[in-house]
């Protein structure tokens, strides 16, 4: 090999590497802010942005559409979801929706609203489904008064099937409140929303909520039959 190929590749290798570090730089690592009942939540840097994403992830033993209908039931805005006041369909189907949801605050910040978008997509191999939710510019349904649209919101509840039969399912989720919000309730919302949400999906199915839900576009996994 000429001196030549050897510089051009050392080039390339110190490029290559030059990338994946600024990749790593541009992707903050997750930092616990939480662990308890089988639930954890994680918060990190959201790039653009003063507020941090959190993640809640949690195991449950269900079926996929258990967790689909849990999520989609209009009674769990106040079983399940934190802080919900109402959460109503607006147009479409139960893989893919346009959605109102109002969320409470805590004196003297305003209840927030917004209208989104929610679909369902499902990996046909490894099976796990996620529920992705985001902010639509949508005038369809005004904001009642004393009510602060939010600027932003996009979120994802993945359900992934596990090789000891359970259901990982995580919530993870970006917002931009709108309006003037102290820090504190921030705080507060980045923790208790993840992990007052799952700990209700975790009583939910212990409870047996929607346990014989089915949907014709969801495919289970395979239960194993051990003797």
């Amino acid at each position: 090999m000429t001196k030549k190929n050897i510089l051009t590749l050392a080039l390339v290798g110190i490029s290559l590497l030059s990338s994946v570090s600024t990749l790593l730089a541009q992707s903050p690592e997750w930092s616990e802010s939480k662990r308890k009942k089988g639930i954890q939540v994680l918060t990190r840097p959201f790039a653009g942005s003063n507020l941090d994403e959190f993640l809640g992830r949690t195991e449950v033993d269900a079926s996929i559409s258990q967790i689909i209908a849990l999520l989609t039931d209009p009674a769990s805005c106040k079983n399940l979801y934190h802080q919900c006041k109402e959460l109503t369909v607006l147009s479409g189907t139960e893989k893919k929706s346009v959605v109102y949801l109002r969320n409470g605050a805590p004196w003297p910040v305003n209840d927030r609203d917004l209208i989104m978008d929610r679909g369902f997509e499902q990996n046909e191999k490894t099976l796990a489904t996620v529920m992705k939710i985001k902010r639509l510019d949508s005038n369809l349904r005004p904001p009642p008064s004393g009510v602060t649209r939010m600027e932003n919101f996009e979120g994802v509840w993945r359900i992934i099937p596990q090789t000891n039969g359970k259901l990982k399912i995580e919530y993870q989720a970006h917002f931009e409140p709108g309006g003037s919000v102290p820090q504190s309730v921030i705080n507060l919302v980045l923790t208790d929303t993840p992990y007052e949400s799952l700990l209700n999906v975790q009583k939910l199915v212990e409870e047996g909520k929607h346990k014989d839900a089915k949907f014709d576009w969801i495919k289970e996994p395979a239960k194993s039959n051990s003797n």
